[in-house]
């Protein structure tokens, strides 16, 4: 046989033999051949020896052989395994170099637990297609194998189940690598540091629980990378570099209490989207990641109960950061120092995280907006101290529910706009403690009704403020820290600034009124003392209300009292001129001194006396501003 291959042919062509049974070996190690092999519809006892053959092309289609080796073959043209060619032990293709195409199309390789295609460093000049029925039962290896053209494993089955189904790390593809249309991988599928023009798992299906389904580390994609695919086991895209979109539109991911996603450094030139049923069941990890584009997950279910459903701190996103529409999270999303280039929204979401925090995002950037509304449901805490918004911060119609902890946390946000309407009041803490803001807009209904920590809480103007005055007294004077003065003085200069002098003298004095509580003893009835003679001065007119009932009051006593002269020379007795000249302390009518009252009209004389000088000093201060702070 080796002779006659080897003989100089009688006639142009390739030298075919189709059906034939070969018994012995079949050996041409580091032959030359002047022209194409093709055995078709062969049967071979013994595996073929091609190693380090130079030949114009191989083809064995339909061919059934216990293994092939073809280490460092050459080739100008094709290599054809295909049309129901069945190995049942390893193909190995080591090093070879083909100038044509490689096709493994409706080929059955079998060696369970072992390799079953070892195409290590493998060169193929135009394409490598193992589609249209390719089976692979065992290792199918494409190590720093090089393909010029397209690899094509749409439609294959890869088997080896707890091992490697399809180790291709450092693989090179030029153009398209498909693998989707029913293709499936039983065993971990490697692309480590492989660089690909365009992949496609569209509608694969991969396995491979308690391990790696797809590794995917420092992978780079010239284009689009679409993993629309089912995996049991977790997605490894850390350090991955898609020059295109990276699309997981549909997929479902399952590695309960694991990764689902493990994206540590990914970068996405362009856009990510996780629309269309996509769905986690483990942590989707996006640890400084970065995305050109949108980051859309609409609609999309993430689902790792007791841990996080989202870990994505430090992630940038150039474009929006879109979480709604049916998104649902069970399980922490964390966002600690993400940095969104538009907006961030989870208009329509539903994240679940009891006791926890069901959104953590301590020290969060939000170029544009920033919304929870219309239907937001969250239990557990929202956490976004420190974040920036240069927008607006809204909580539309949303419902927050932590009873035994924060509700929301705010602290130190700053932004744009805070727009506090909930769709019902939330259970737990409201935590605006150092929140500055330009414009507050809120409403009477949504409020708790206790425990909203003001302390520091600054802004500019009340948008569209439809709340009275005294229901917003109510909620200062529920703050948890019990009296605090800067709430009431930023409200105040808010009342200011919108031209609602009285609003803003109510709020004034509210604040000294609560101040008491803070006092000791002597302190509370000087207050007490200042709230009812001149209203801490903001209301001196009430000093002239004490003075025309005092006035009153103690003409008709004295008027009706034994009255004894004490100065001869005096002036006749009246009794409103003597109780003007008793009551203010700086008038002297010569009624005091001329007249003594006999009786219990002394005692009245002592009384007004004493109010007279409570009167004047309570005017003095609070006309040269001693007792107001605004």
């Amino acid at each position: 046989m080796v002779d006659l291959l080897l003989a100089p042919p009688e006639r142009p062509g390739p030298f075919r033999l189709r059906g034939a049974h070969i018994t012995g070996a079949l050996d041409l190690e580091a032959c030359t051949l002047d022209r194409p092999l093709a055995f078709e519809d062969c049967v071979f006892e013994e595996a073929p020896n091609f190693d380090e053959v130079t030949a114009p092309a191989l083809r064995l289609p339909g061919c059934r052989v216990p293994g092939l080796s073809a280490q460092q073959l050459r080739t100008t043209g094709n290599v054809e395994l295909n049309k129901g060619f069945v190995a049942e032990g390893v193909v190995d293709l080591l090093g070879a170099h083909i100038g044509g195409k490689l096709s493994l199309t409706g080929s059955r390789l079998s060696n369970a637990g072992g390799v079953a295609l070892n195409a290590d460093r493998l060169i193929v000049e135009q394409g490598m297609f193992c589609w249209e029925g390719f089976v692979a039962e065992g290792e199918m290896r494409l190590l720093g194998a090089r393909i010029d053209g397209q690899l094509s494993l749409s439609g294959a089955r890869l088997s080896n189940p707890g091992g490697n189904a399809l180790m291709a790390n450092w693989l090179s593809v030029a153009q398209y690598m498909l693998c989707k249309n029913g293709f499936s991988a039983e065993g971990r599928v490697s692309l480590a540091g492989a660089k690909v023009g365009h992949l496609d798992l569209s509608t694969a299906v991969l396995r491979n629980p308690g391990g790696p389904a797809l590794n995917g580390s420092s992978l780079t994609v010239e284009q689009d990378l679409v993993c629309a695919f089912e995996s049991a086991g977790e997605v490894q895209l850390a350090g991955a570099k898609i020059g295109g979109n990276l699309v997981l539109d549909g997929a479902r991911l399952t590695n309960p209490g694991r990764s689902a996603l493990r994206a540590d450094g990914l970068v996405v030139e362009r856009s990510l989207f996780c629309r269309g049923g996509f769905a986690a069941e483990g942590e989707l990890r996006l640890i400084g990641a970065r995305v050109g584009g949108v980051c859309d997950l609409t609609g999309a279910r993430l689902a790792n109960p007791g841990g996080r459903a989202l870990y994505a701190i430090r992630l940038e996103v150039g474009g929006d950061l879109m979480c709604r529409n049916g998104f649902a999270a069970a399980g922490e999303i964390r966002l600690n120092g993400a940095h969104v280039g538009g907006q961030l929204e989870f208009t329509g979401a539903t994240l679940s995280h009891p006791g926890g925090h069901a959104l953590g995002g301590l020290g969060m950037t939000v170029d544009q907006h920033l919304f929870f509304r219309d239907g937001f449901v969250a239990e557990g805490e929202l956490y976004l101290t420190g974040t920036r918004v240069g927008g607006r911060l809204s909580f539309i119609d949303a419902e927050l529910s932590n009873p035994r902890g924060h509700a929301v946390s705010l602290e130190a946000v700053r932004a744009r706009a805070l727009v506090m309407r909930f769709g019902r009041a939330p259970a737990g803490t409201i935590d605006l403690t150092n929140v500055q803001v330009e414009s507050l807009r809120d409403d009477a209904e949504s409020w708790p009704a206790s425990r909203v920590t003001l302390r520091g809480f600054a802004f500019d103007r009340l948008e569209h403020d439809e709340i009275d005055v005294r229901t917003r007294l109510r909620r200062l004077a529920r703050h948890p820290d019990g009296y605090v003065p800067q709430p009431y003085d930023q409200l105040a200069a808010a009342y200011r600034r919108d031209g609602r002098e009285e609003a803003a003298r109510r709020v004034a004095i509210a604040k000294h009124w609560h101040r008491r509580k803070v006092l000791g003893p002597f302190g509370r009835l000087a207050n007490w003392m200042l709230y009812l003679t001149v209203g801490y001065g903001y209301r001196t007119w009430l000093a002239a209300v004490w003075l025309a009932g005092l006035l009153a009051l103690g003409s008709l006593v004295f008027a009706r009292a034994e009255m004894g002269r004490a100065d001869p020379k005096g002036p006749a007795f009246h009794a409103f001129a003597y109780t003007l000249d008793v009551l203010l302390p700086i008038v002297d009518l010569g009624q005091q001194k001329a007249w003594n009252p006999g009786g219990a009209a002394v005692y009245w004389s002592w009384a007004l006396i004493a109010a007279g000088w409570i009167l004047t000093t309570a005017v003095v201060a609070g006309l040269t501003g001693i007792i107001k702070r605004d």
